[in-house]
């Protein structure tokens, strides 16, 4: 087992994913998806409720908390690994597809550095449809202590 460490908008989509899949199934109950969205829904609830409240009161926090920010999931086995994997692939279609059907260059330009770096976190996961680069699956950024205890916001 090992930490896994995600930028804040990424967990987000992840979650998110994971939430639609876990819809398509009728709530798989019983599922390594529905064990690993449980595992993790404490940290989910309080990132979300602290990044819609700075969605409405200060949104200088709320882009610092998405997009300079990081979460740290520990513990994570290699059968989860394999699940966000595939969660972040279902993203990546996502994202692909919404960009061959927009023209607007603020949406290109947004979408494009969401895939980019999806891809990189598919590379670092080992995933093998989009090569295995390493990359730096758990490992945080040096000088960024934990925001909170549990599952870990960093900055």
């Amino acid at each position: 087992m090992t930490d896994l460490t995600l930028d804040v908008w990424q967990f987000v989509r992840l979650m998110v994913c994971m939430e639609e899949s876990l819809n398509a199934r009728s709530g798989g109950r019983g599922s390594d998806l529905k064990s690993l969205y449980d595992k993790w829904e404490d940290l989910w609830v309080d990132l979300d409720a602290r990044l819609v409240d700075l969605g409405k009161h200060d949104m200088d926090a709320f882009a610092d908390l998405m997009m300079d920010q990081e979460v740290v999931l520990e513990e994570v086995t290699a059968r989860e690994k394999e699940l966000v994997r595939q969660e972040f692939d279902k993203v990546l279609r996502q994202i692909k597809a919404r960009l061959a059907q927009t023209d607007d260059p603020a949406e290109v330009e947004d979408l494009s550095f969401e895939r980019d770096e999806i891809v990189l976190t598919l590379k670092a996961l080992g995933d093998r449809q989009h090569g295995n680069a390493g990359g730096r699956p758990g490992s945080a950024p040096a000088g960024k202590p934990p925001a909170r205890p549990g599952g870990k916001a960093r900055k």
